[in-house]
């Protein structure tokens, strides 16, 4: 039977952060709790203006709207954006009508509401930097990420200085000190990759609008004769509410919990048996890379069970159990230095161990990107979902071969052992590229599927908080290589898109001579040509390359004179 109360037994001396809310006895919701809220307040006591969703049914109809109105402008923003990503200079101007009618929207329900001054600085300033973008489109996307990098930085800096500042009060300084870290690593983003990170905003910024509109849009019409006292425009409070109705009972969730922590029911024959399948896993990835078979590989994928404690980590941290997630943590731990070590190993027993670092299983894992990032996201929620539906187990199969875990762990052992530290440092980004974003996206599910409670959700807030911030802090902090790696190979892709088009325009249309190879690298672009006649001079290419690029690019011409010989039969006698 769980206790929902403190099911680790850690009580307030277990929490090292000193930000755990007391507890009350038989789960009972401290004072202030949603439930509490919804049960035990009479509405006509309330005043409207410090309880946002227990407005009169006039204002959360004028909420209602005004979120569906914000929808619809985020799929104005959204469809221009997939029309023509290209052109910055109309998405900033369609950008800057969108924020002038945000402000003047918001600020209007600003002053139907009487909320205080302060809180008018926000509409001012978004009408503020929509004139500024439909005067100065051109100019100021980059002006604009500085402006949101020094923003997010200045929080980020008077979050992490008051968390160290108070450390050593209770209360909730290190969820602050986390915040701050991450809003600075968020601000280098911005500043690495300024134009990109505006587009980025505005589409998430959209993409937002319109999901608040979808669930403004489902409350409304689920509830289309009731009278409660959530607000249609309070999206956190639709989904409290929806949550709070959908807690597994105990039977579910004791399933879930057997399936993902290995120390519970048998832990000897548990463990034995995990530490028997990862040395398998990884004797056979070892090899599959040794021979570059994929096929070997993606069987190692399917024997490897490191999958099930990093659930489990996910499970502890969701429900504040820091005992169990410290366990499974452990258990992964473990089992990624092992396969290390057992792959450093065997790499002794493969013949050309240079050779073998050369080939495709190996850099392939070497070089993570984004697209990285974004597999294991997916992953790391079908994983959860899986574990927490017994109709769905079927699905993680799929998901060890998707997610990659212990292929790259054999990689950095491999590598390793032949001194190549460059390709050590990739593999183990791409691991924990993987472990840190199956821990959140699995976190996310179990609270989605109902796996515990709202209430000791809510009751526990700083301590899971803290948890889930410091692995989304660890993401950001890997998302910059990550980024820098994507930007490399978009760079050199769109050098090479750049650099095809000139090499055309400067061959001509009538030209006899064919494109061998193009190669772009150090502002150099080498060509290969082959044909019967000379080539038009590396000089006039290069002028064509630096006119396009705007900036000087130097152009070798390599040219393979083909000749052509005819032959004649001879008449028939």
């Amino acid at each position: 039977m769980r206790d929902d109360t403190d099911p680790d037994g850690e009580g307030r001396a277990g929490d090292a952060t000193g930000e755990l809310e007391p507890v009350e006895p038989d789960g009972v919701p401290a004072p202030g709790t949603p439930s509490e809220l919804n049960e035990h307040v009479d509405v006509a006591d309330l005043d409207v203006r410090e309880h946002p969703g227990l407005l009169p049914d006039e204002s959360r109809r004028g909420g209602a709207a005004m979120v569906v109105f914000q929808g619809v402008l985020g799929v104005l923003v959204i469809l221009a954006v997939a029309t023509d990503s290209y052109a910055f200079t109309a998405i900033e101007e369609l950008v800057g009508f969108g924020l002038i009618a945000f402000g003047l929207i918001e600020g209007w329900a600003f002053v139907r509401t009487r909320v205080r001054t302060w809180h008018y600085l926000q509409p001012i300033i978004a009408v503020v930097a929509g004139v500024v973008l439909i005067v100065w489109p051109r100019q100021t996307i980059v002006v604009a990420a500085l402006a949101l990098a020094a923003v997010i930085a200045v929080r980020g800096a008077q979050d992490v200085w008051a968390g160290v500042r108070r450390w050593h009060e209770p209360g909730a300084n290190a969820w602050v000190f986390i915040r701050g870290s991450s809003l600075l690593v968020v601000a280098a983003i911005v500043l690495l990759f300024p134009g990109q990170s505006v587009v980025l905003v505005v589409v998430g910024g959209a993409a937002l609008a319109v999901a608040r509109a979808v669930v403004t849009l489902w409350f409304v019409a689920a509830h289309r004769n009731e009278h409660g006292t959530v607000d249609p425009s309070d999206t956190f409070g639709i989904v409290s509410s929806w949550l709070s109705q959908r807690e597994m009972d105990a039977a579910a969730a004791e399933q879930v919990e057997d399936r993902v922590f290995l120390h519970h029911g048998v832990r000897r024959e548990r463990l034995t048996r995990f530490a028997v399948l990862m040395g398998l896993a990884t004797t056979i990835a070892t090899f599959g890379i040794a021979t570059d078979s994929t096929a070997v590989v993606i069987g190692a994928m399917l024997v490897a069970p490191l999958m099930t404690p990093i659930l489990g980590v996910a499970a502890g941290l969701i429900n504040g159990r820091t005992g169990s997630a410290l366990i499974s943590g452990g258990i992964v731990a473990a089992g990624a230095l092992g396969t290390v070590g057992l792959a450093w190993l065997l790499s002794a027993l493969i013949p050309d161990l240079e050779a073998v670092v050369q080939n495709v299983q190996v850099t392939t894992r070497t070089a993570p990107s984004l697209l990285d990032l974004g597999i294991a996201l997916a992953a790391g929620a079908a994983g959860a979902y899986g574990v927490s539906r017994a109709e769905s187990t079927d699905a993680l199969p799929g998901v060890a071969v998707a997610i990659a875990l212990v292929p790259p762990l054999a990689v950095v052992g491999v590598t390793l052992h032949a001194g190549d530290l460059s390709q050590v440092t990739g593999a183990t980004l791409l691991f924990l590229t993987n472990l840190f974003s199956i821990i959140l996206m699995a976190g996310l599910v179990f609270v989605l599927v109902g796996y515990g409670s709202w209430g000791r959700l809510y009751l526990r807030r700083n301590r899971i908080r803290v948890s889930f911030a410091a692995v989304t802090f660890a993401i950001l902090l890997i998302s910059i290589p990550l980024a820098l790696t994507a930007r490399g190979v978009i760079s050199e892709s769109q050098d090479l898109r750049v650099a095809s088009a000139a090499v055309t325009q400067w061959l001509g249309e009538d030209t006899a001579l064919r494109i061998q190879s193009i190669d772009v690298a150090d502002n150099t672009v080498t060509v290969q040509l082959i044909g019967p006649t000379e080539p038009p001079t590396a000089q006039s290419l290069a002028n064509e390359l630096t006119a396009r690029t705007g900036h000087r690019i130097a152009a070798i011409i390599r040219w393979v004179e083909e000749s052509q010989q005819s032959s004649f039969l001879p008449p028939e006698e």
